[in-house]
C-alpha cells in the first residue's frame, strides 16, 4: 500500500483572503462597466433629446439643469433643439428674476429681466411655452 500525503486544507485566512479578492474583481468589473456605460452616454450622438422631453412634460426645472449640464449658457450651438434651451434659458432667468424681486434687488432684477427679453425673442416657435413659465410664476405670491 502506498502512502498518499493528506491534502493541505487552506487556513482561515487564506479562505477569506480568496473570498476578498473575488468581490473586488466583481466590484471592479461593475464599476469598469458602468464606466463605459457612462462614455458612451456622453458621446452619444443624440444625448440632447431629454431637454425637449422636459419640455413636453413641463417640467422647466429639469430644462434648467440640462442647460447647465451641456454648458449651453457658455457656448450656445446651433442644433435641432436649440430652441427648446432658449426656453431652458429663459425658465432660469424668469425663476432668478422672480427671486430678485422677492428680495428687493432691482438691479439685478433688471438684468435677469433683459435676459427673459432675448430668451424670448430667440424661442422662436416655442414662445407658447415661455407664456407658461409665466403663468407659473405669477401663481407664486411676492412677500415684501
Amino acid at each position: 500500500m502506498r502512502k498518499t500525503k493528506p491534502e493541505h486544507k487552506p487556513s482561515g485566512a487564506v479562505r477569506l483572503l480568496n473570498v476578498l479578492t473575488v468581490l473586488m474583481v466583481l466590484i471592479m468589473l461593475i464599476s469598469l462597466g458602468r464606466m463605459v456605460s457612462e462614455i458612451h452616454r456622453v458621446f452619444a450622438r443624440t444625448p440632447y433629446t431629454s431637454i425637449d422631453y422636459s419640455l413636453r412634460e413641463g417640467n422647466y426645472a429639469e430644462m434648467v439643469r440640462d442647460y447647465y449640464y451641456r454648458n449651453f449658457d457658455v457656448a450656445p450651438f446651433s442644433s435641432e433643439y436649440e430652441e427648446e434651451y432658449y426656453v431652458a434659458q429663459y425658465a432660469d432667468a424668469a425663476f432668478r428674476h422672480q427671486f430678485f424681486r422677492a428680495v428687493g434687488d432691482t438691479e439685478a432684477a433688471g438684468y435677469y429681466g433683459e435676459r427673459m427679453d432675448n430668451a424670448r425673442r430667440a424661442s422662436g416657435s416655442l414662445e407658447a411655452a415661455t407664456t407658461d413659465v409665466d403663468r407659473i410664476l405669477d401663481s407664486i405670491p411676492l412677500y415684501p
